[in-house]
């Protein structure tokens, strides 16, 4: 009796290993890209998740633990490019002194991984660094430091340095990626870290992420390491849109970049009317201050909640203020909405029973779009790229599965969002980072 191959990355000019892959944000982008030579294999723990990204035909090992492969491993053994987002809910919390304190062992603990010049020392390192982060209270702690003993191990052990690292996490996660950038530029990489803001990439969403890039290259580690430009309009709080950038005078400031994307444009298949979100979220760190947006703003940080953000038509009384009547309420933010406002393609297959959660962790694969171009073909992405991302469908039937496909819901075309009025007052921003459990 036969038994099928496990799955395996094959051979590319840029194939993709993408540690706590999630359901796909970084891998459809890869699949855009495959013209380019792009390919991309994700390791994943979570059953549910898996569920999604095979139903979406993405490659995903048989081993579910990050923990358990490593850069040898023949599922993997091809990849010239790692990626990944480790989770680290142990020290994102702002201001807390555990945080600062996981924060500090994770600082320590990568230190203790770099400057190792052969395999058996490496080895004794990583043991000991093990042993450390799995007595922790909180053993997720450990996650973040798994894509650098990754890094290591693919130059020590395998002997072939991953040619490009991407990696990314919510913005309290810069000081572990500014270490990693001293460490890599010790073992050959030229690397940066910063935070990107998604709306500044077309994605209809606020929405920060501290992102590392780095590349291969002994000769010039300290040389500048390209990142991506703003396409976009950044969104604040009472800010006016841009007009479209064809209205635009000659010689204007913003003649580089095009009006954020609204919650409006993104769900202009769905929502026929303008409407406004009220976030789970209170403002202020006041739960009862909810903050509030336009259906001609961008979305609020799409999180694991997302379901339990409240939409209302939008109406002003005369004096300016906004109307919001509990009757009025209407319906709220589908699975396929929610996944529109991460940039995810409207036929995207998500699975399973915990598909707010899915959608929440996600990087958006429009922000992929724009890393991945950069960080391997140092160039801006194509402008078929956005077009086919939203054209996109599942590449193979679906497995049969017992988790039904979530539902589509359309409409007929909606009236172009507006902005509130200048007479009414500004509504607060709001917006914390999702939570973040497998991704």
């Amino acid at each position: 009796m036969t038994h099928p191959s496990p799955p395996s990355l094959p051979p590319a000019k840029f194939g993709i290993v993408d540690l706590f892959a999630g359901p796909g944000g970084l891998d459809i982008a890869a699949t855009i890209m495959k013209d380019e030579g792009v390919e991309s294999i994700g390791v994943e723990w979570d059953d549910a998740t898996r569920a999604t990204r095979a139903a979406a035909g993405l490659l995903t090992t048989d081993v579910k633990d990050v923990a358990a492969l490593g850069p040898c491993d023949p599922s993997v053994v091809e990849a010239t490019v790692l990626t990944g987002g480790p989770p680290c809910q142990s020290f994102s919390v702002a201001g807390s002194r555990k945080g600062h304190e996981a924060l500090d062992d994770v600082l320590r603990l990568a230190t203790r991984l770099a400057d190792h010049e052969d395999e058996a020392s490496f080895d004794v390192a990583w043991k000991e660094v093990k042993a450390e982060t799995d007595a922790m209270s909180d053993d997720r702690t450990g996650f973040v430091l798994q894509p650098l003993r990754w890094i290591m191990e693919a130059k020590l052990k395998r002997r072939r340095p991953y040619e490009v690292v991407v990696l990314e996490q919510v913005p309290t996660v810069l000081p572990v990626w500014k270490h990693f950038v001293e460490i890599l530029r010790r073992t050959g990489y030229a690397a940066e870290a910063h935070v990107l803001h998604t709306e500044d990439f077309g994605v209809p969403q606020t929405r920060r992420r501290a992102v590392l890039i780095a590349q291969f290259d002994p000769e010039n580690v300290h040389r500048k390491v390209p990142f991506p430009k703003a396409t976009h309009q950044r969104y604040r709080k009472g800010a006016e849109r841009l007009p479209a950038r064809d209205e635009h005078h000659a010689g204007s400031l913003f003649d580089e970049v095009e009006p954020w994307v609204s919650m409006g444009d993104a769900l202009r298949a769905t929502r026929t009317t303008d409407f406004v979100m009220v976030s789970n979220y209170g403002s202020g760190g006041d739960p009862k201050n909810r903050g509030r947006r336009g259906s001609g703003e961008p979305a609020p940080t799409i999180t694991g909640k997302v379901r339990r953000n409240r939409l209302y038509p939008l109406k002003w009384d005369r004096s300016g203020e906004l109307v919001i009547r509990e009757e009025d309420e209407l319906d709220r933010l589908s699975f396929e909405e929610a996944g529109l406002l991460q940039s995810f393609p409207a036929a995207y297959p998500w699975r399973s029973t915990d598909v707010a959660q899915q959608i929440g962790n996600a990087i958006p694969p429009r922000l992929s779009l724009h890393i991945l171009s950069v960080a391997l073909l140092r160039e801006p992405p194509q402008d078929k790229w956005f077009t086919l991302l939203k054209e996109w469908g599942p590449q193979e039937k679906p497995p049969l599965s017992t988790a039904p496909p979530v539902s589509a819901r359309r409409s007929a075309p909606p009236q172009i969002s507006v902005v509130a009025p200048s007479a009414a007052p500004g509504r607060p921003r709001t917006g914390a980072p999702a939570k973040i459990s497998a991704k």
